[in-house]
């Protein structure tokens, strides 16, 4: 798992579908309608490196249009193959961005949507490793939940788990433990859990309830959310074991190392204290 993390560019093919079709430039409203509506979305901000770290649209993944036919060309080369699927693309002009729709089209890409250059987004730009800098979501309680959360904090434990994992509810303890001791220090712990939503995000109240008794039962008193749809696209669906762990600071940007697996209460408390330091 990358510093940012994103779906990346490979999940994007998977079958082969010829089809005789040309890209269309799109509207700000369409691709937000888009976004809004999608937890996988192929998104290429084909600007300079620069340009994306200092703002990209949500859901973006950077490849700049000087490698995007390579890039694209050694990510066919290695086995996928042109699907019939939507790819959105931007540049920093309007130039740029139909440049590259007609690289995607020449590669064989066949549903090819564009925004005419990145000024044509009207709905704001975000960094792009910010992974919980627009949160919105609720508690187990069904508490309402937003930035103001995290924002005093100088470094935000993310502990992803599930109600049937026995090594993620094992170490909730040791969790509550340091986050009662380090509170003092602007250290924060929060909960991810992985199992208490239907298919279509809404709350399941039976796995609710079993959370609900698990964080009581092991005194982990720190806050515990359910994913949003912001949440579930940039982080969960990039865990592929709990307990997950990571760490962000107050605005909700990613800082140290990712860990799968549990830990005793002594080797997290290492591990928070390693990570502060590296933050100084």
């Amino acid at each position: 798992m990358k510093q940012r993390i994103s779906l990346g560019v490979a999940i994007i093919l998977s079958m082969i579908l010829f089809l005789t079709a040309s890209a269309d430039e799109i509207t700000a409203e369409q691709l937000k309608d888009a976004i809004d509506n999608s937890l996988y979305l192929n998104l290429f901000d084909v600007r300079t490196e620069e340009e994306y770290e200092a703002g990209a649209i949500p859901m973006a993944e950077n490849i700049p249009l000087e490698t995007l036919e390579s890039t694209m060309q050694d990510i066919l080369d290695s086995g996928f193959s042109q699907m019939g699927v939507d790819v959105y693309l931007y540049g920093a002009t309007a130039e740029d961005s139909a440049a590259a729709a007609e690289i995607m089209e020449k590669l064989g890409f066949t549903n090819v949507h564009y925004l005419p250059g990145s000024a044509a987004w009207t709905y704001g730009m975000e960094e792009p490793d910010l992974l919980l800098g627009g949160l919105d979501t609720v508690d187990i309680y069904g508490k309402a939940v937003d930035g103001s959360l995290i924002a005093d904090s100088k470094l935000v434990m993310v502990n992803v788990w599930a109600t049937y994992c026995n090594p993620c509810i094992s170490e909730m303890e040791g969790l509550g433990n340091l986050s009662r001791k380090l509170k003092d220090q602007s250290v924060m712990i929060v909960g991810l859990v992985s199992d208490c939503q239907n298919s279509d995000l809404s709350a399941n109240e039976g796995q609710l309830q079993t959370a609900r008794l698990i964080a009581e039962s092991t005194k982990a008193d720190y806050p515990h959310l359910l994913p949003s749809r912001a949440i579930m696209r940039d982080i969960m669906v990039q865990v592929q074991a709990v307990p997950t762990t990571f760490f962000v600071d107050g605005r909700g940007k990613m800082v140290g190392s990712v860990y799968v697996g549990s830990r005793s209460e002594s080797d997290w408390e290492e591990i928070i204290n390693s990570t502060l330091s590296g933050l100084e």
